[in-house]
């Protein structure tokens, strides 16, 4: 049978698949051994410019796109992975036996012979663009043995011949000895002891075939193309072995010496796709299967690159080093192939996102229980990675429902093409057996199986997915996943490495020139088959043998800015330079910036990373940019001292700057991550205040009071009369100045309030329904001219600078989204005085935390605070002499969500107190109430502990009226997948919490005696509110499961009533206020529900209201608020839209989902939020998420109205 497609195509591609450059006489060049002499600068610094970019072909996403989620999170996830014990040993088989040719031509030694230049690349080993179909005799059950002429020429010589391998002997010329093939033959050997050194490329892998894995070979193949189990056996021609084992750490991918033309020409010539029958042509088809296998390719290409010249005494390698020759040779001017191996990682990807449901929860299981949990939730990890901002995308890249679809041939002729196309790859893989090297062998067959894995899991329906694939399948996918993610990763260090060893070159033109007196050309460089391999420490750095002091000399200027701008073109390409620092360098060079000019000229020709590292340096403190400099120029004004450096974009860092430019103040604020918000973002119960307006509802200031030291614990406190007096004016304040994006129209009543004061907006959460509308406010004074305010995001204050005892200003370090922990850049801040609201410490799991230190009984709970809450506020103030205050009383929330697809997670969603509030009950695993649910947390807490100190998992349920009124919270619950809904009694007896050990009966007989409670106002745990009864018979009901979590830090810094920082003795630091969760003692051992953001709001407005202002700014009235746009910015997305916006179609909207350009519809109207992505509170993963798609949902779960008032669709 013959088949059809320009895919193979693929077998060209296969030609060239193994392993590393072939000998250029086996491709029929006129010359194997040519002289090379190096390209002119100019040449390979344009070839090494033609990186793959755009989109990659086939698929719905980027090069961009890919590199930067492999960047950012996948290929750490899976180097590390590919570590386990589970994922670092596979069992396939290495014995089958070639069906296409003799054994004598199977096994013989066909080592090349070392090329005379080490860096000679096979230009031919790389795959043409499909081909012209052609008739071929080898067909998908063929056994045709090729033509003897056919065979390529074998080489004798040993490849190894220059290289010392014994460290114990300093003769240079040990060589391996062709004998030791004969001791490779013993029974007694050990391939994975022989393989951890410098193994020749013929040795074998003893493994058997098992009789249950022979059984298995021996299955009926499934033929049946129309039936749904047709891709059941896509790997079966890739044999696995169940009783042997291979170390893949031990045999790592690299340069062995072997040549593999005649195995993969042999499939060049013999494997095609044919036209046949009425058949349309299929490109898509061919497309995919082509870009497969030369992604396949372009991976082991440039892994063999990697790992090329072993270690060698005689040229000071103590490690493989890269051929950069070699790579650009098959990769420099064909970025397309490059993009080959993009979109074979993009089709892996997304069949780890189908099989998802399955892998979550799959046991990967050796018996080491602290080994197997660490790899399941890596694997966890991987598959979550999906729900990341630059990784989505990624994983719905390839879309599978394309392939095989039936045009106009029918189901007939389709089924016959899915024959040949799997027959097709079947063939590839029976032809594995015919490399003789088992390493190369190795490596294949596990990348050709974890390609034909991923295809399994796309081309089989969804059921039969989980029955269809076994550990060797698992264990070949992720490995090949690893392989491609690192590849992408090792292009550009393959780039930068070549560029810096071109340089060597050009310096050595260049220097002969310069000595030259007559300026003549210089000669010919040498060839680099004169030079010796690199050596390890070298690794083609500027710093390389290839350069001398005598090369160092004074150069013209055009050619001191052409090398100048070549490492800086290079470094960018790299992502070893911030992008700000690489606009500045840039603009300087065109500027012809003195300072810069001298560097390029003394450094840049020659030690290219030096002049970097200067050049970086000089940017980084401002002396860059000002171009030709004037010696009679006055030197530059000193930086202004502003009225206050605000350290932390929470609440009470927000509240107190706005009230400080409210006044005419002038604000720098610093926040560590790259939104605003910090844990007040996620605040979602509401802000406890005394509404003075509200007569009816009996609250007073003197009852908030009570409550709170009641809740506290430790009786009077001169903080907490601060807090519940102040919050009148807060709440006047929310109202009044926030009025334009906030409305807290709702109030409840949480656990330790004798009355309703938690108020809350109706749409949208209450704290990052705050940030939002502060943010806006402070965005108004950001635009109109005045520089008043400055906003320094991913900016962490790194020290307090103070003077005779009174603090001055601030350190602080520059850090960027993908670069966390080296500071891109440094400064110092001078400010009258400083406020620290940096939130707690509930987040620091490190060595060196407060909580560690403090606490480390707590060490065991997971948290509700985001990653940012680490305690620097508190590290900062304590090195200057501040006092610490109750840093031991860290509160236990007691309704933190246990989510059962990820109960590993240190970080959990809080389940907020609200519900509770509005009638929540909770129940344990026995269907039994045991706690009064109104309760202060420590005391709920300590309730859970008695009650189940096992597993502490407890149910929390509420009834229709209680979820209406807390509907907000109870629809982004439902989303997430944290509650959940039961229609009915029964269905709820049935959830699988209760393990099958809780019948309807019971939970009817639980909610009738709390509704007989209630009807007489108090229970057996004494709670005396009931809201929202009667629970029984009140579905449909709504459920999760919640946990302890450490939640909040009542201890921190010690302050003053007005805010001023404390020393020991009890004397303020001048200068030095804190404000928010950073502060200590106001709220004793417990902290009641709601009072956080009421203490950031309170204190950072009193400190906002008590710093003195310059006096050269006059007093500045609030900005009145401004009525909300009546134009919108959206395009409307349903026919008939109104207003003359302009019709977006599905397709056009699906493809803004990326930072770049990211639309949302909402209520069937387009909003633009790119440049709001790193402004949104929770962070931009969370609107890229619905990217291209409707938000509407979401959004209003979430967010209030009035937010979209301020965009223009």
């Amino acid at each position: 049978m013959v088949t059809r497609l320009a895919v193979l195509s693929v077998p060209f591609v296969v030609t060239l698949l193994f392993i590393g450059p072939l000998p250029v006489s086996a491709f029929g060049s006129e010359s194997g051994d040519q002289t090379f002499l190096p390209p002119t600068w100019a040449v390979q610094h344009d070839v090494a410019c033609k990186v793959p970019t755009g989109k990659v072909d086939d698929a719905s996403c980027d090069v961009d796109a890919v590199e930067q989620a492999n960047s950012d999170q996948l290929h750490s996830i899976l180097h590390e992975l590919m570590n386990t014990t589970y994922f670092r040993l596979i069992s396939i088989s290495l014995e089958g036996k070639c069906k296409y040719w003799d054994k004598s031509i199977s096994e013989a030694k066909c080592t090349a012979q070392t090329p005379v230049n080490p860096f000679a690349a096979a230009a031919a080993n790389i795959p043409p663009p499909p081909q012209e179909k052609s008739q071929c005799s080898l067909d998908t059950g063929g056994t045709k043995v090729p033509a003897k002429e056919e065979e390529p020429e074998l080489e004798e010589k040993d490849p190894y011949e220059d290289v010392d391998l014994d460290d114990d002997d300093d003769d240079e010329d040990d060589d391996f000895d062709d004998d030791d093939e004969d001791e490779d033959e013993s029974p007694n050997f050990n391939p994975l002891k022989y393989f951890s050194r410098y193994t020749k490329t013929t040795d074998k892998v003893d493994m058997e075939i098992s009789s249950r894995e022979q059984a298995t070979l021996e299955l009926e193949p499934c033929d049946n193309a129309s039936l749904p189990d047709f891709w059941l056996d896509m790997c079966r021609n890739i044999p696995t072995n169940s009783s042997d084992y291979v170390n893949l750490m031990l045999n790592p991918e690299r340069w062995t010496g072997y040549n593999g033309s005649h195995v993969w020409n042999a499939i060049y010539h013999e494997n095609c796709f044919e036209k046949m029958g009425d058949l349309e042509e299929m490109c898509y088809e061919e497309r995919v299967l082509y870009r497969l296998l030369s992604g396949m390719h372009a991976s082991i290409n440039i892994h063999i690159s990697l790992n090329y010249f072993p270690p060698s005494k005689r040229h000071n390698r103590s490690d493989w080093a890269p051929n950069v020759q070699r790579f650009m040779d098959q990769y420099g001017t064909r970025p397309e192939r490059i993009k080959n191996l993009h979109f074979a990682f993009l089709v892996l990807l997304r069949s780890l996102r189908k099989a998802a449901p399955y892998l979550y929860n799959y046991p990967f299981s050796l018996g080491d229980g602290v080994e197997d949990r660490r790899t399941q939730r890596m694997v966890q990890r991987l598959l979550d990675s999906h729900l990341m901002t630059s990784c989505g995308q990624v994983f719905e890249a390839f879309d599978e429902s394309l392939m095989f679809r039936e045009e106009e041939g029918g189901a007939t002729t389709q089924a016959r093409l899915k024959a040949q196309w799997k027959g097709v790859f079947h063939n590839i893989s029976t032809v594995m057996d015919c490399i003789s090297c088992q390493k190369c062998k190795l490596h294949g067959k596990i990348q050709l199986l974890g390609m034909g894995t991923a295809l399994k899991i796309l081309l089989l329906p969804e059921q039969l997915i989980a029955a269809s694939l076994t550990r060797p399948e698992l264990v070949a996918l992720f490995n090949t996943l690893a392989k491609f993610s690192h590849a992408i990763r090792s292009v550009p260090i393959l780039a930068q490495q070549f560029l810096q060893f071109q340089r060597s070159y050009r310096t050595e033109i260049l220097s002969e020139q310069l000595r030259s007196s007559e300026n003549s050309a210089a000669p010919p460089p040498p060839s680099v088959s004169s030079l010796p391999p690199p050596s390890a420490s070298a690794s083609f750095s500027s710093s390389s043998s290839f350069f001398s002091p005598s090369n160092t000399v004074k150069v013209p200027v055009d050619v001191a800015l052409d090398s100048a701008m070549a490492a800086l073109a290079a470094a960018g390409m790299a992502g070893r330079i911030p992008e700000a620092e690489e606009d500045v360098l840039v603009d300087g060079l065109l500027a012809r910036d003195e300072d810069l000019l001298l560097l390029a000229r003394h450094y840049a020709p020659n030690s290219p990373d030096r002049f970097l590292r200067h050049a970086a340096r000089r940017a980084r403190t401002g002396a860059i940019g000002r171009g030709p400099r004037s010696v009679s120029a006055p030197p530059a004004p000193p930086a202004p001292v502003v009225d206050a450096v605000v350290i932390g974009g929470g609440l009470a860092g927000l509240s107190a700057a706005l009230t400080m430019l409210d006044r005419g103040g002038r604000v720098v604020l610093l926040e560590k991550q790259g939104h605003l918000g910090g844990n007040s973002a996620w605040a979602s119960s509401g802000v406890n205040a005394v509404d003075v307006n509200n007569t009816a509802s009996g609250d007073s200031v003197d009852a908030f009071t009570a409550d709170t030291v009641k809740g506290a614990g430790r009786g009077d406190n001169p903080l907490i009369p601060v807090l519940t007096s102040g919050s009148v004016d807060a709440l006047a304040w929310l109202r009044g100045r926030l009025s334009e994006h906030l409305s807290l129209d709702l109030v409840g009543q949480m656990g330790g309030h004798s009355f309703p004061r938690t108020h809350r907006p109706s749409s949208g959460l209450a704290g990052s329904a705050m940030i939002f509308a502060i943010q806006k406010q402070l965005e108004k004074v950001l635009k109109d001219g005045s520089g008043r305010f400055e906003l320094m995001k991913w900016t962490r204050a790194s020290k307090l600078i103070t003077e005779g005892g009174a603090v001055v200003g601030v350190e602080y370090d520059v850090y960027t989204a993908k670069e966390q922990t080296k500071p891109q850049s440094s400064g110092k801040l001078m400010g009258r005085n400083v406020l620290i609201a940096t939130g707690g410490y509930a987040s620091d799991y490190t060595e060196d935390s407060l909580l560690k230190e403090h606490r480390p009984d707590l060490l065991k709970y997971a948290t509700t605070n985001n990653k940012g809450t680490t305690g620097d506020g508190h590290k900062l103030a304590l090195a200057v002499g501040a006092k610490g205050v109750d840093l031991d009383d860290v509160q236990v929330h007691p309704t933190g969500f246990f989510n059962p697809r990820d109960p590993d997670n240190k970080v959990k969603t809080l389940c907020a107190e609200i519900l509770r509030g509005e009638g929540g009950v909770l129940l344990d695993s026995k269907g039994h109430r045991f706690a009064n649910e109104l309760g202060t947390r420590d005391y709920v807490t300590g309730r859970m502990i008695e009650a189940d100190p096992e597993t502490l998992k407890f149910a929390q349920i509420m009834n229709a009226e209680a979820a209406k009124k807390a509907e907000t919270h109870i629809g982004l619950y439902t989303k997430k997948e944290l509650i959940r809904k039961f229609e009915t009694l029964e269905e709820l007896a049935a959830w699988d919490y209760w393990d099958g050990k809780v019948s309807a009966g019971t939970l009817e007989r639980a909610f009738a005696k709390y509704d007989a409670d209630a009807k007489t106002g108090r229970d057996a745990y004494n709670k005396t509110f009931f809201h929202n009864v009667p629970v029984s018979n009140a579905a449909p009901y709504y459920a999760g499961i919640v946990t302890p979590v450490i939640h909040y830090c009542m201890g921190g810094i010690a302050i003053s009533p007005d805010g001023s920082v404390l020393r020991d003795d009890g004397s303020a630091i001048p200068g030095l206020h804190a404000a928010g969760e950073v502060i200590g003692g106001l709220h004793g051992k417990n902290r009641l529900g709601g009072n956080a953001l009421s203490e950031a709001l309170v204190f950072g407005r009193a400190i906002g209201n008590k710093l003195e202002i310059g006096k050269e700014r006059a007093r500045q009235p609030p900005s009145p608020p401004t009525p909300p746009p009546t134009g919108g910015g959206a395009a409307e997305t349903g026919a008939g839209g109104s207003g003359g916006l302009k019709q977006i179609s599905k397709a056009e909207m699906a493809t803004h989902k990326t930072e770049e350009s990211c639309w949302v519809s909402i209520n069937d109207k387009v909003y633009d939020f790119t440049n709001f992505l790193d402004e949104h509170p929770a962070g931009a993963e969370a609107i890229l998420r619905f990217g291209g798609q409707d938000g509407t949902e979401i959004f209003e779960a979430i967010h209030t109205p009035e937010m979209l008032e301020d965009f223009t669709p």
